[in-house]
């Protein structure tokens, strides 16, 4: 995914279970269950709902974990409904408005999600969940230093907060702190992984992933950074071992697929990974990329194809597989390809239009959208094997 909220897209932000929820007797209906099982408390929360009898408290807090369950099975309409209706009960839950700021910012509307969070911070300036939320915005926006604020300011709110942990070290790692980058990940990994996982890890596209997975992901990133790629082999292999699933094979396969002679290991495990379910458009990039290696052109693009159309905003998937389509004479499925690429990466476009420049195909600025003239640019481009 290539939007500039990425990060503020995938915070899904934890509360305790309140007193007044332990009262009702109902337990299914708590935040805990929520990240066990998400589907469960659907039920139960809305037995409280319907009941006239229950008070406007009870309510408004069955009806933000009933949002939550909703929110952690990507039926964001519900909970966006769920939670309108819980503020109205129970305006005192800054909870409440850090869940709805979610739902707001991944639908687009930062303005929104970015006063739903300031109202949280009014409740409670000290709510971490706000706190590194809104440091995720000002990393989405590329102001580090603001961002790198927040999560800290998170962090001694709750220490153990792992996304904030995951953010801050990814930060660090960008600017080549790896000393604070790898402290961060280290804290990370050595969370109990059924602790680390009540916090409720959703990616881009709100899927739920094993968050110590995520984590070890994380550390092995840091130590291919510095060069150490043993340890960041350690790490990967340490996430197949914790759980053989398709999320830790396709992180080995992925960074298998990097380290040169290694890809038939590579294939294996993201075969794997593909058969046990996976539906990341990563899996299928990386094994795109494997077979290029090997010279194995029509399979590479049908994994780059797939790769597209399981993820339409991967431009760097749609490049490559327009570059195929191109050297098999395909030349109306490379051009569709080219453009969407263009469209949805900005690096691309930019990229592809110096390409155009260079092979006397354009010779104006950048245009912001796909003109009649850029897509007969294109063309010409993909008729041309030398270009871009």
């Amino acid at each position: 995914m290539n939007g500039r909220l990425c990060h503020a897209m995938i915070l899904m932000l934890v509360a305790l279970p309140s007193a007044n929820a332990r009262a009702t007797g109902v337990a299914q209906c708590a935040l805990d269950q929520v990240h066990r099982d998400p589907q469960s408390v659907i039920e139960p929360c809305s037995a409280i709902i319907g009941n006239e009898a229950a008070s406007a408290k009870d309510r408004g807090f069955a009806l933000f974990i009933r949002g939550k369950g909703y929110h952690n099975t990507k039926r964001l309409d519900l909970a966006r409904e769920d939670y309108d209706a819980a503020i109205k009960l129970t305006p005192e839950n800054e909870e409440l408005f850090v869940s709805r700021a979610n739902i707001f910012l991944r639908a687009g509307d930062t303005e929104e999600g970015v006063s739903f969070l300031q109202k949280a911070l009014d409740l409670n300036p000290k709510n971490g969940h706000a706190l590194r939320s809104m440091g995720s915005l000002f990393d989405d926006f590329g102001q580090r230093e603001q961002a790198e604020r927040f999560y800290t300011m998170a962090l001694e709110v709750d220490p153990k907060d792992a996304y904030a942990l995951l953010f801050r070290s990814k930060k660090y790692a960008g600017r080549r702190d790896f000393v604070d980058a790898l402290k961060d990940a280290d804290a990370l990994v050595s969370m109990p992984a059924a602790d680390i996982n009540l916090q409720g890890y959703l990616d881009e596209y709100g899927d739920r992933l094993d968050f110590h997975i995520v984590a070890l992901k994380n550390r092995s990133l840091v130590h291919e950074d510095m060069g150490r790629s043993d340890l960041a082999e350690a790490d990967v292999r340490a996430a197949v071992d914790y759980s053989r699933c398709d999320l830790s094979l396709l992180v080995l396969g992925a960074f298998l697929a990097g380290q040169p002679g290694r890809g038939d290991d590579a294939l294996g495990n993201l075969d794997e990974a593909i058969r046990l379910g996976s539906h990341s458009a990563q899996a299928y990039y990386a094994k795109g990329s494997v077979l290029l290696g090997k010279n194995e052109r029509r399979g590479a693009l049908l994994a780059f194809d797939q790769a597209g159309s399981l993820d339409p905003s991967f431009g760097y998937a749609l490049l490559m597989s327009a570059r195929l389509h191109r050297d098999f004479d395909e030349t109306d499925a490379a051009v569709d390809d080219i453009a969407r690429a263009v469209t949805v990466d900005s690096r691309i476009r930019d990229q592809t239009v110096g390409s155009l420049r260079s092979f006397g195909y354009w010779r104006s600025a950048a245009p912001d959208s796909l003109t009649p003239e850029l897509t007969d640019a294109l063309r010409a481009c993909m008729l041309d094997k030398r270009c871009n």
